[in-house]
């Protein structure tokens, strides 16, 4: 009795793990780990995303500034508050982010929509 209940254990405990392996799990050269549930946008949109969004946390000029970044097929729309300086600032990242995938380049769509109310 006690080895079945010790197998069942096993058995449940192995079947939970491997029903969490459809999560990809992708590291960029961003310093960032990127976790995809497979029905997730394109992940090509959420890598962008993630790259804008950590440059505007690394900037000195947009990093205390609640900005949100969204893109849905290369199109990046930027919203939230800030100061003037901030959002044109968060509008130039955003333009000049640029990565590159297995030699392909993700690059954001022109233009840039800039939601941002200025303070």
């Amino acid at each position: 009795m006690k080895k079945s209940i010790i197998g069942y254990t096993i058995l449940v405990v192995t079947l939970a793990l491997a029903g969490c392996s459809r999560t990809k799990k992708t590291t960029l050269g961003l310093d960032v780990d990127l976790y995809l549930h497979p029905t997730s946008a394109d992940p090509l949109d959420v890598i962008l995303q993630t790259a804008i969004t950590k440059r505007l946390q690394e900037s000195s000029i947009t990093k205390l500034a609640p900005i949100h970044v969204r893109v849905e097929d290369r199109a990046v729309v930027l919203t939230g508050t800030a100061k003037a300086q901030a959002r044109d600032e968060a509008e130039r990242i955003a333009r000049q982010t640029e990565l590159t995938l297995n030699g392909e380049p993700i690059r954001p769509k022109e233009p840039i929509t800039n939601k941002i109310v200025t303070q």
